[in-house]
C-alpha cells in the first residue's frame, strides 16, 4: 500500500514539473536590427528641388497659338510682322521656362482684352519709368503694391502693339495647361528683342552704375531710343535703361518666390540695386 501511495506521489512530482517546465518561457532572443534597403530610403526621401531651367525644344507657332487662346481665347493674335515674334527664358526665375510674344488685338475683340478683371494683368511699364509722379507710382522710382481687387485700369486700342508673358509652371513651362499667369505690356515692343540670361547680365552689364538687382532672366530691346531691358521686379515688370532708371530697394521675384534664393546662380553687377 505504501509502496503504490509513493508512486502516485512521484507520479505526480513528474507531471507537476513537466507542466511546471511547460510554463517557463525560453530565454528571449537578441533582437537585430536590420539595416534599412537603399530604395526603402529613396522612397521617402523629399524631392530634389531643380537647379536649373530643364531644356525644352523650341516653340512651335501651333503650340503658341494654343497657349494664346487658353487665356485670352481669340482677343488676341501673334504679330507675324515682328521678327522675332516670340522668346522664351526663365523671366521671373523661378526655373520654368516662360514665354513671350509680341501680340495685337484681335478685330472685334477689344471689349473682351478691357474687360474690368481678366486673367492677365495689365501693366505700362514705360510710363511708370517716365512718369514717376503719375498716380501709376506711389513714389518716384517705387512701384506700387497692385490692387487687383480694384479692376483693370490700362484701355487699350486696336492699334496697339502688345506683349505678353505667360509665365511657365513645372518642367513643362508654358506649355502645360496650369500655366496661367499671364502680363500683358503696352508700348514695350522696340527693337531687336532677345533674351539675355541672367547669369550672363554681370558679363555683358559689367561697370554700368546704375543698375538693378536681376532676379531672372532679361529682355533686351531698343526702345524710346535707348538701349536696355525689360526684368521682373517686385511681381511686375520694369523697364530698364541707364539714363532713365531710378533705383528701388528690395526687389523680389514675381509670385512670390524670390529667384535670388531660389537659385544662387542668379548674379547681378550690382548687387546692392543701388546708384554708385
Amino acid at each position: 500500500m505504501l509502496a503504490g501511495k509513493s508512486m502516485r506521489a512521484s507520479w505526480v512530482l513528474v507531471v507537476g514539473t513537466v507542466a511546471l517546465c511547460a510554463c517557463v518561457k525560453p530565454p528571449a532572443q537578441p533582437i537585430v536590427e536590420q539595416p534599412v534597403p537603399p530604395e526603402a530610403i529613396q522612397a521617402v526621401s523629399p524631392p530634389s528641388q531643380p537647379t536649373e531651367m530643364p531644356k525644352l525644344p523650341p516653340p512651335k507657332r501651333e503650340e503658341v497659338e494654343q497657349t494664346l487662346k487658353r487665356i485670352f481665347k481669340d482677343a488676341v493674335v501673334i504679330d507675324a510682322s515682328r521678327t522675332p515674334s516670340l522668346l522664351v527664358g526663365d523671366f521671373n526665375g523661378d526655373l520654368s521656362q516662360d514665354l513671350a510674344v509680341i501680340v495685337k488685338p484681335a478685330q472685334g475683340k477689344l471689349s473682351e482684352l478691357n474687360q474690368e478683371f481678366p486673367r492677365w494683368l495689365a501693366r505700362e511699364p514705360l510710363k511708370e519709368v517716365l512718369l514717376p509722379k503719375s498716380k501709376v507710382l506711389a513714389s518716384p522710382g517705387a512701384s506700387r503694391p497692385i490692387n487687383t481687387a480694384a479692376g483693370q485700369t490700362v484701355r487699350f486700342e486696336q492699334s496697339d502693339v502688345l506683349l505678353a508673358i505667360i509665365h511657365g509652371s513645372g518642367p513643362k513651362g508654358w506649355r502645360g495647361p496650369e500655366a496661367t499667369q499671364t502680363h500683358l505690356l503696352r508700348d514695350v515692343v522696340g527693337a531687336n528683342m532677345k533674351a539675355l540670361a541672367s547669369k550672363d547680365a554681370a558679363t555683358v552689364y559689367k561697370g554700368i552704375r546704375p543698375f538693378p538687382v536681376i532676379s531672372g532672366d532679361l529682355i533686351q530691346e531698343t526702345l524710346i531710343g535707348q538701349s536696355g531691358f525689360l526684368h521682373i521686379n517686385g511681381g511686375i515688370y520694369t523697364w530698364y535703361d541707364p539714363k532713365n532708371y531710378k533705383s528701388v530697394t528690395g526687389p523680389t521675384a514675381g509670385h512670390g518666390m524670390s529667384a535670388m534664393n531660389a537659385n544662387p546662380k542668379l548674379t547681378s553687377p550690382n548687387p546692392a540695386g543701388s546708384s554708385r
